[in-house]
């Protein structure tokens, strides 16, 4: 009796340890199979590009065929679009390279950077782009710098100042002064006056603007003086470099006429100016 329960015992672990066995190969062939399921319908390098076509009059030559045509117009494209990047890529360095000449240890506090080209006598103002970079030229403007005996000296500056009618050498006075502060001190202003009042301007600076032809001072007609008195901040940078300034245009000033004496032939703001009666 007891041998009798014995057997069933192992007939009955034997049955079991085969049904666990018919289960895992069960699994393992649904595993499987679910797999290369899986992998065959991934999609084709065909289907990515578009040319899977659910027509069954279609060859397989001829899907293959036209990927073959696809992949090679993709390379063409390809081809073209480093082209250009590389081209805009060019310009890019080209243009930092040009802007690397001027534009010097930006702080980007200002929405405006001014550079002064001694060499032709030129203010050009930069102002910042959607990216805060300092690439728009803005505005460009006529000016007389130092001559050889006393030459405005390189360097970055910045606006630490204004006066309305600054103090110039010589006891002298300019309209709309900015006070320059770094390797010298500089004022940009107007021609000089030999008082502080409007009718009172010196004859040869005006006639002169353009030329090399004061004594380190930064000058220009009143009323290109006073757009940067206006429009400039406190803290703007200015770069003076002795070179020409690259984007040079032919600008020209009114002309004075001797009866009106010491008047500023572009000053609209000051009262009894002839020039605007």
């Amino acid at each position: 009796m007891k041998s009798s329960n014995t057997d069933s015992k192992r007939v009955g672990i034997a049955t079991v340890l085969l049904c666990v066995m018919v289960v895992f190969l069960s699994v393992f062939t649904v595993m499987v199979y679910h797999g290369k399921r899986t992998y065959n319908d991934e999609p084709t390098d065909d289907y990515e590009t578009g040319l899977i076509s659910e027509d069954p009059g279609v060859s397989q030559s001829d899907v293959s065929s036209s990927a073959a045509s696809a992949v090679s117009s993709q390379d063409a494209v390809v081809s073209e679009v480093s082209s250009a990047v590389e081209s805009d890529t060019s310009s890019d360095v080209s243009a930092v390279a040009e802007k690397s000449d001027f534009i010097e240890s930006p702080d980007n506090k200002s929405e405006y950077y001014m550079v002064v080209f001694t060499g032709n006598q030129f203010v050009m103002v930069y102002k910042k782009n959607a990216k805060g970079e300092y690439k728009i030229k803005f505005h460009i403007l006529l000016c007389s710098t130092g001559t050889s005996e006393n030459p405005t000296k390189e360097g970055v500056y910045s606006i630490t100042g204004k006066e309305r009618w600054a103090t110039l050498s010589g006891d002298r006075f300019g309209q709309y002064g900015c006070i320059l502060s770094g390797p010298e001190t500089y004022t940009i202003s107007s021609t000089p006056f030999s008082k502080n009042k409007a009718w009172t301007m010196l004859d040869g600076g005006y006639e002169n603007i353009g030329q090399a032809n004061t004594k380190g001072d930064i000058q220009l007609c009143v009323r290109d003086a006073r757009w940067i008195y206006d429009n400039m901040p406190v803290g703007t940078q200015v770069h003076v470099v002795n070179s020409d300034n690259p984007d040079a245009k032919s600008l020209t000033l009114p002309k004075r006429i001797n009866k009106n004496g010491g008047w500023d032939p572009t000053d609209k703001w000051s009262k009894g100016n002839p020039y605007f009666e």
